[in-house]
């Protein structure tokens, strides 16, 4: 595969905080990536390459789906990340999901996958296009299936009534993208990355974790994502560490939607599903 040059760093970072943030994540939008796969055909006795697997979330939903007569591989270039992956396999007592570290592009993967997938993959490469590309020539059997989850922040997440925390969030980690040259549109442009890969033009659907009350871990996944970024954000002279107040933001978060009986609906994940000619 063809070497990708000057992809951005992962401005999240590589701590145990954010391999929590993952699993967070993981919950809030299982049964949304676990319908696109159903909705693209991936099911029982598939071999399925996922892409970018972190704490293991998509490889465990992909595991389940394929069954006992299928693989999953799981690739991720943070080894230390995908150790937690391992672990929480074991757990599942999954033996038919397996992680390899590495970069994607220069891997010795098999070139027979039934389906290629990925959930907030693209967002942090510089050149997607290129590399679904190559995904999808090297490594995909003729009639396999695409599969992407990514993030859109187009219009940005929302509250009812208003929340003034959800909005610094949403103002702090959009000047971050702008500053950084992250695609925070990446869902939308999902259509174009396919179509460029060599793919026909892809199915797409949209889907927002919506939630209030005192146990909602939306408050959760805002802070803790802020939280991983925080670094990145100071840096680039977004907001300070005492405007942000990291430590006290969820439950600050919590107690405003809870006081005014509110609701938030979090980031937009776009879908998008196609199979190789």
């Amino acid at each position: 595969m063809q070497k990708q040059e000057s992809d951005p760093a992962y401005f999240m970072g590589r701590t145990d905080a954010e391999t929590e943030r993952l699993k967070i994540q993981g919950a809030l939008y299982a049964s949304s990536t676990r319908n696109l796969f159903i909705a693209a055909g991936i099911g029982a006795g598939m071999k399925v390459l996922d892409v970018g697997s972190g704490a293991g979330d998509v490889a465990l939903l992909l595991g389940e789906l394929v069954g006992p007569g299928g693989r999953v591989v799981g690739v991720d270039a943070n080894a230390a990340i995908l150790e937690s992956a391992r672990r929480r396999v074991a757990a599942n007592g999954l033996e038919n999901v397996t992680f390899v570290d590495g970069d994607i592009r220069e891997l010795p993967l098999d070139r027979d996958f039934d389906a290629i997938v990925g959930r907030l993959v693209f967002l942090y490469l510089r050149d997607p296009v290129s590399v679904l590309r190559d995904l999808v020539t090297n490594h995909l059997r003729p009639g396999g299936i695409v599969a992407f989850q990514d993030l859109d922040w187009t219009n940005g997440p929302t509250a009812d009534p208003p929340s003034q925390i959800l909005t610094d969030v949403w103002r702090w980690f959009r000047e971050m993208c702008r500053r950084g040259g992250i695609d925070w549109q990446m869902g939308l442009h999902l259509h174009r990355v396919f179509t460029g890969a060599g793919l026909p033009a892809p199915n797409m659907g949209l889907y927002s974790a919506v939630g209030g009350g005192p146990d909602f871990i939306g408050y959760e996944y805002c802070a803790s994502s802020i939280r991983s970024c925080l670094p990145t954000i100071i840096q680039l002279g977004v907001a300070t560490a005492e405007e942000v107040d990291i430590d006290t933001l969820a439950e600050r978060f919590r107690q405003e939607t809870v006081s005014q009986n509110g609701v938030a609906m979090l980031p937009n994940f776009v879908s998008a599903w196609a199979k190789k000619p």
